[in-house]
């Protein structure tokens, strides 16, 4: 091969290579989930947000994305303080999106420098909102509501700020409370006194309910006590009124006198006669003349 054909077949390769280059730059793709933005020079022509292959100028028009999803930032740990001048250390997260892609652009430029705005503002914002409750209801508020609520207070207050920007805060949420360490202990000590006082409190009243408990149910004991006693004091009487009544009646008649009291030396008899004893009674005892005529028989 001639030196004239090689260098024909160099030049057509160069040429090829070349607009193989050139094709390839002129046409770029769109993925789901992302922003496409074309700039030339500097400045922003067009933002495509629809998958899919599109053209820009070669070597003039560069391609740039930036993500549509949501985005999570863990804010950074911020120390505020409360009403009562005590300081709470803040462990929070937002949730945000990019909605106006030009104006984020242009104002913000990336992801980054964004996060660092949302921290500002979150922590100026949870700093003021903070500053405005006192700490033991901070600590001791276990509702959902609650803290609901001051997220809810904390996210308008924060997309406020960052409208300006081209972003969406659809949410900034306290995850929790912490305290520095050289007033946990004091506010633990603080805590636990307070649920001994309480704790204290709740037995006193157990006790004195029970003592009442106690002196109702006595007082009720005595007077079933003595009503019962009464009573029989009562019965006690009417019997032994009874018995008197019977004896006169028995004493005015001599024939039941006699028989009654012969009746009451047999039952005297029969107590004494048991065991081995020795009964001695007059002649002219009823229970003599008994015992002479049984011993007859």
């Amino acid at each position: 091969m001639d030196k004239g054909k090689m260098k024909k077949w160099i030049l057509a390769g160069v040429v090829a290579l070349v607009l193989i280059i050139v094709v390839s730059s002129s046409f770029y793709t769109v993925n789901e989930g992302e922003y496409a933005y074309i700039s030339q020079f500097g400045a922003v022509r067009q933002i495509r947000s629809d998958a899919g292959l599109y053209f820009k100028i070669p070597f003039v028009q560069d391609v740039n994305r930036i993500t549509e999803k949501q985005m999570i930032y863990n804010v950074n740990s911020s120390e505020v303080l409360t009403a009562d001048k005590k300081a709470m250390i803040v462990d929070s997260y937002a949730i945000w999106q990019i909605e106006d892609v030009l104006t984020f652009i242009r104002t913000v430029g990336n992801v980054p420098e964004m996060e660092k705005r949302i921290d500002a503002s979150a922590y100026s914002v949870i700093k003021n909102l903070m500053g405005q409750l006192q700490q033991s209801d901070i600590i001791t508020d276990s509702e959902d509501e609650g803290r609901s609520t001051l997220n809810t207070m904390i996210t308008e207050q924060v997309a406020a700020n960052l409208r300006a920007y081209g972003v969406n805060i659809i949410a900034v949420e306290i995850k929790r409370y912490d305290l520095p360490e050289d007033n946990t202990t004091a506010v633990y000590s603080r805590m636990i006194s307070e649920r001994s006082q309480m704790a204290a409190a709740y037995k006193a009243d157990g006790e004195y309910e029970a003592a009442k408990i106690r002196n109702e149910t006595d007082k009720e004991v005595s007077i079933l006590i003595a009503t019962a006693q009464a009573q029989a004091q009562k019965l006690r009487g009417e019997g032994e009124e009874e018995y008197m009544k019977t004896l006169t009646e028995l004493y005015n008649d001599p024939e039941k006198a006699d028989f009654y009291i012969f009746v009451r030396q047999l039952e005297a008899l029969k107590v004494s006669m048991q065991g081995e004893k020795t009964i001695i009674l007059g002649p002219d005892s009823p229970l003599a003349r008994i015992l002479n005529q049984a011993g007859s028989e």
